[in-house]
This record gives C-alpha cells, structure tokens and sequence, in this order.
C-alpha cells in the first residue's frame, strides 16, 4: 500500500503566507475572495470553506489557478537557482 503524502508543518505554513501575502498584495480578503469566485465560476465558494482551507493548507491547485486568473496572474512552475555556498537538494 502507498503511504499519503503528508506536507510538514513548515510547507504548510509557507502555503498560508503564499496566500495571505498574495491576497494582501491584491488589496482583498477571503470574504472578497469567496464572492469573486462565487461571480466568476459560479460556485458556491463560501467564506469559512475558504477559511478551513487556508487553516489546512489544503486548497487544489485548480483552485490555486482560479484565484490567480482572477487576479489576472497563472501559476508556473520555474527552476529554483541554487544559493551560493549550499548544496544542491536536487543532485
């Protein structure tokens, strides 16, 4: 059997300030957040479903993508460049 993948608390504390910053940055809130996705996709995105979410990290990316399109942005993956002096994680 596969074992779930389980993101640490870390990652999942970078994905809530990915999106707290990201909402920040387009001067709106989860309450905006749950209207404008209700509007443009019709469905219905309710404020605490969103909260619950975010508290979990635990958004789809095709939800990710629909947020950014939103905003007029799309989510691209893009190679990290190493830091000077550290190891390579991808050897």
């Amino acid at each position: 059997m596969t074992d779930i993948y389980n993101a640490t608390e870390e990652q999942k504390e970078q994905a809530r300030k990915l999106i707290k910053d990201f909402l920040q940055e387009q001067n709106t809130s989860i309450y905006k957040l749950a209207k404008m996705l209700n509007e443009a996709y019709g469905r219905s995105a309710s404020v605490s479903n969103l909260l619950n979410k975010l508290a979990r990290s635990s958004f789809k990316l095709t939800e990710l993508m629909d947020i950014a399109d939103l905003f007029g942005y799309e989510i691209k993956f893009i190679k990290k460049e190493p830091i000077e002096g550290s190891k390579d994680k991808q050897q």
